[in-house]
This record gives structure tokens, sequence and C-alpha cells, in this order.
């Protein structure tokens, strides 16, 4: 009974024995399971932060490489000494005067800068000697548009002349390096002494603004 006793005492260690390992087997096989999810699931992440970090710093590198052509074809379209225009790029007060760039601003500027535009219609108006009665429109100068196309700003003017000075006015307004686009016109007075109404519109076109967008890695 005694031996008896002791082989079962020992089967009975050895099933312990047995059963703790096969439990701590089984453990540190979950763990190691889980373990390699988590750090799979971490390398997944790095390898997705890394090409996103690749593919950026090639965009940028693109990026550089447009500006820097960019900036050479700028410099060569604004230092030419004579203007698209015919006009001589270093005298901006003469007519046609003035370089690329600022051609280019006036036929199309970026903003609804009404003062400017009355301005600028002022301008046009008393370099063809004809006597400004009135130049209105809406001030939408701090609109601020959403639009990315080209916009029209209408306007209104009245001015009388000579019937010479008039036709020299309309063949300015064709001739200007800003688009001006007529809708109504009314003529009315003697040859000698002409009122001219006109209902038109010029443009301008939003600039574009440069956003850095972020990008959430999941």
């Amino acid at each position: 009974m005694a031996y008896q006793s002791i082989k079962d005492f020992r089967i009975k260690k050895y099933n312990n024995q047995i059963v703790m390992f096969l439990g701590l087997g089984i453990f540190l096989t979950l763990f190691f399971l889980a373990s390699s999810k988590v750090l799979l699931a971490k390398y997944n992440y790095q390898n997705k932060v890394i090409g996103l970090q690749q593919k950026a710093l090639t965009t940028l590198n693109q990026d550089i490489a447009a500006s820097n052509s960019l900036k050479s074809s700028y410099s060569n379209f604004v230092n030419k000494q004579v203007n698209i225009i015919g006009g001589i790029a270093s005298l901006p007060n003469s007519i046609k005067g003035g370089d690329n760039a600022k051609i280019v601003l006036d036929a199309l500027p970026s903003s609804y800068d009404f003062p400017e535009l009355v301005t600028m219609l002022q301008s046009l108006l008393l370099s063809q000697g004809v006597t400004v009665n009135s130049i209105s429109g809406t001030d939408q100068s701090g609109n601020t548009s959403s639009s990315s196309g080209v916009t029209p700003m209408p306007f209104q003017l009245s001015v009388s002349g000579s019937y010479t000075q008039i036709q020299n006015l309309m063949n300015a307004f064709e001739s200007s390096i800003r688009p001006i686009d007529i809708q109504q016109i009314h003529l009315s007075g003697s040859q000698s002494n002409l009122t001219l109404v006109i209902s038109a519109q010029t443009y301008y076109q939003p600039g574009i603004k440069f956003v850095i967008n972020k990008e959430q890695v999941n």
C-alpha cells in the first residue's frame, strides 16, 4: 500500500507538472501571438508612414525643381527691355510702359479692387480728351469670393466729347491691356458735342492660395 501511495503521489506530481508546463506553454503561445499582432500592426503602420514620407519627399523635390524652373522663366519674362505690348519696360509711367509682370496684373488683377478700376478708367478717359461725367458701379472690394475663375466687374460710365474724341475712346477700349466687354452703349447729342453712356464689365481672377494639407495615418 505504501508503494502504491508513493507511485500515485509521483503520478499526480508529474501530472501537475505536465499541466503547469502545458498551461505555461499556452500562456507563452498566447502572449507571443498577441505580441506578434501588436508588433505586426506597428510594423505596418511604420511602413505606411515611411511610404508616405518618401512620397512627400519626392513631391517636395519635384516642387523645388518646378519652383526653380518657374523662377528662371519668370525672371526671363520680367526682365525683357521691350514688354509684350511693345512698350519700354523701364518706363512704367509711359504709354504701354512697364514690365511684363505689371502688364499682366493690370490686365487681370487678383482682387476686386474697384477704386483701382475707377482710377484706371479715369486715366484712360482723360487720355482721350473727353469730359468724364460719371463712373459708377458696385464696390465689392471686401468680398471674399471663393471662386477661382475669372470674375466680372461691372461698371457704368458717362462721358462727353466730340465725335473724333468718342471714336478715339472706343478704339482705346478695344486696345486696352485690360479686357473691357461693352454690353450696352448709348449716344446722344451733336457731332461736336456727343454724350456717350456705356454699361460694360472688366474682369479679375482671385489669386491661388498655397495650402499645406495634413494627412492622418491610421
